[in-house]
C-alpha cells in the first residue's frame, strides 16, 4: 500500500437532483458513499470525508471529517485545501494526497498508484478526452500556496494547478469511463445498468 492518504470530496449541494444529498444516493442498493470508500480504502493508508458543514449522516460511516478551508464558500478547492491540511497533521505522514468526488462510483482499482506514480507536485486523471481535475493526486506541502490562493475567494481547480508542475494520467477507454460521475436522474439510471453488470461478476 502506497503512503498515500484520500479524501472523498462530498460538499456538492446536489442541485441538478433537486438539492439531495449526493453522497446518500442508492446505485444498485449502495450508497455513492459506500461505493467510493470501497474503491479507495485498499489502496490508501487512511480514507477522509470533506464536508461543507458537519452532517448528521457521517456519523455511522466512522471516518474522519473535515471541513473546507479558509471558508465553507471556497468551493471545490476549500475541500481540497482542508485535505491537505488534514494530512500534515496526520502521525503517518503521506507524501501524497488523492482526493475524488463522491460521485464517482467506477473509479479505477489502480487510481492511486497511478496517479502518485510522477515526480511532479500534483497528479490528475484523464480519460476519454477529458481532465478530471478533481480527480487528483496532491503533495501535501501545496496547502500554504493553496490556504494563501482562495483569500481572494474561490478560484477554479484547473487554474490552481496550472501554476504548478502537473503530471496527466490517462485511463483507456473501456465499457464504462472509469470517472462517470452522477449529477442527474438520467445518470442514476445509467449507474444503476453498469453497477448491476459489475456488482453481479
Amino acid at each position: 500500500m502506497s503512503k498515500t492518504a484520500a479524501v472523498i470530496l462530498a460538499g456538492g449541494q446536489g442541485r441538478r437532483l433537486g438539492g439531495v444529498e449526493k453522497a446518500l444516493v442508492e446505485i444498485n442498493g449502495t450508497r455513492l458513499i459506500e461505493r467510493v470508500r470501497e474503491r479507495l480504502a485498499p489502496q490508501c493508508l487512511e480514507v477522509a470525508l470533506s464536508l461543507r458543514a458537519q452532517q448528521a449522516w457521517t456519523e455511522p460511516y466512522a471516518m474522519p471529517v473535515i471541513l473546507d478551508r479558509p471558508t465553507s464558500e471556497s468551493g471545490p478547492l476549500g475541500g481540497i485545501a482542508a485535505a491537505l491540511h488534514w494530512a500534515q497533521s496526520l502521525d503517518s505522514r503521506p507524501k501524497w494526497v488523492v482526493t475524488a468526488p463522491v460521485d464517482l462510483p467506477f473509479l479505477p482499482n489502480a487510481l492511486v498508484q497511478k496517479l502518485t506514480s510522477t515526480d511532479a507536485d500534483i497528479g490528475v486523471a484523464h480519460s476519454m478526452g477529458q481532465t478530471h481535475y478533481a480527480v487528483a493526486a496532491w503533495r501535501p506541502h501545496l496547502f500554504e500556496s493553496l490556504e494563501r490562493a482562495l483569500l481572494d475567494g474561490p478560484i477554479a481547480i484547473r487554474h490552481f494547478q496550472s501554476e504548478h508542475s502537473v503530471a496527466l494520467h490517462d485511463w483507456s477507454p473501456s465499457a464504462i469511463d472509469p470517472f462517470f460521475n452522477v449529477n442527474t436522474a438520467e445518470d442514476i439510471e445509467t449507474a444503476e445498468v453498469h453497477a448491476h453488470a459489475l456488482d453481479s461478476q
